[in-house]
């Protein structure tokens, strides 16, 4: 093989950064924390294959919308860590004065993605009456859970 030394520790370096990059996705986002199943998925085990060119056309259509589901979550979960990475380079200054967390070293002006997440946690919620007319404030609100006293009054 006639590959540059320097150019196999440059793609080397790469993996590293993927690796962070899925971390980020995968505890922070919830990237990979999708449900979209389908009963017509075929069961793999050791003694089975994954050969979908038997099953008819129907749970084909079905497999197919599953993963279409998954690749959309997955997609979406990207563009989320990406609008993080796009917060904290662009608003810096103001994530790094805002967060009222603890960090042991800071390595780097520019804030971390968690970091990032965090400021935007405690300004939206410190903020959430201001939004009562908007449309998502009346989604979070019918989801939420009552008070545990009113459920016991209900039970009763």
């Amino acid at each position: 093989m006639n590959i540059d030394p320097l150019n196999v520790i440059r793609a080397y370096s790469y993996r590293f950064k993927i690796e962070v990059s899925f971390k980020v996705m995968k505890h922070l986002i919830g990237s990979f924390c999708y449900h979209f199943w389908t009963l017509a998925w075929p069961k793999l085990g050791n003694k089975t294959t994954s050969d979908l060119t038997n099953l008819s056309s129907q749970k084909q259509q079905l497999i197919a919308s599953s993963i279409n589901a998954i690749e959309g979550f997955v997609n979406f979960g990207c563009i989320a860590t990406g609008i993080l990475q796009i917060i904290a380079i662009n608003h810096e200054r103001y994530i790094n004065q805002k967060y009222c967390g603890w960090l042991r070293t800071v390595s780097s002006e520019v804030p971390s993605e968690e970091t990032v997440m965090s400021v935007i946690r405690e300004e939206f919620f410190h903020n959430f009456f201001n939004f009562r007319n908007s449309v998502i404030y009346g989604i979070i609100m019918s989801k939420s859970r009552k008070p545990f006293m009113h459920r016991l009054e209900e039970a009763s």
